[in-house]
């Protein structure tokens, strides 16, 4: 049986969205260690010199952090890279979820609904069960550290719906094929969470029909959205709650 990573990052509600996303990739783990790991850090050592630089979407862009003076056509040229990397082969698939906040609270009142995680995670649950039923697999989740509060919160979140099923997939189904959730420092190189910092942002736009930033990987991330085998990335691959 095969073993699947789901890298995850998110992009929180701030003065330019209204919604919550948490989105990433799923990687095989041999291709993973093998293949993409390899091929991300041939990526920094082309562009930017070295492979122990850390992937920051917001600080490539802004030219911020250890991105301070690279040069434009370095900008293009590991965007261009990244957009290949997406492109060149069926080495993964995405899965995110988008939730407006704004409708979210409109119709049910903050005090009385789920936590914005719970809703996220067991949605992202589903869909990474999906996938790893139809690929014969079992899988783990990883996700950025932030804090011992929050980590501690979605851990009990993970264990909680692995332990009640979800609105589709019984508790055994989710027991058999979801092992554990992880937490790591992106800070130590941990190239899966860096790949999935490229994942959130464009998708929030997609769901709030903004204008992408510039040099925006959103089509090759549409190219490998999950689609549940079923010709429908928009119901396993990326769901948009309005």
């Amino acid at each position: 049986m095969r073993e699947y990573y789901l890298f995850l990052d998110e992009s929180k509600p701030n003065s330019n969205f209204e919604n919550f996303t948490l989105g990433g990739i799923i990687l095989e783990k041999d291709i993973y260690e093998k293949e993409i790991i390899p091929k991300v850090n041939n990526i920094k050592k082309s562009c930017f010199g070295k492979d122990t630089i850390i992937l920051h979407e917001i600080d490539i862009r802004r030219k911020d952090g250890e991105y301070i003076g690279i040069s434009k056509q370095q900008q293009i040229d590991f965007f261009d890279e990244l957009k290949e990397l997406f492109t060149s082969s069926d080495l993964f698939k995405i899965i995110a979820v988008s939730i407006n906040i704004s409708d979210l609270n409109r119709l049910y009142r903050p005090e009385d609904r789920n936590d914005i995680y719970y809703i996220a995670l067991q949605l992202l649950m589903e869909n990474f069960t999906h996938f790893l039923t139809v690929n014969e697999g079992i899988g783990s989740i990883y996700l950025e550290t932030t804090d011992i509060c929050n980590n501690a919160k979605l851990q009990n979140l993970f264990h909680m719906l692995k332990a009640t099923g979800t609105l589709f997939f019984t508790k055994e189904s989710l027991q058999n094929k979801l092992s554990t959730i992880n937490f790591a420092i992106k800070s130590e190189n941990n190239i899966g969470l860096q790949l999935a910092d490229f994942i959130p942002n464009p998708l929030a736009r997609e769901a709030l029909s903004m204008k992408q930033k510039p040099f925006s990987i959103l089509p090759e991330i549409k190219l490998n959205l999950y689609d549940g085998g079923l010709a429908m990335p928009y119901r396993f691959g990326f769901k948009i709650i309005k």
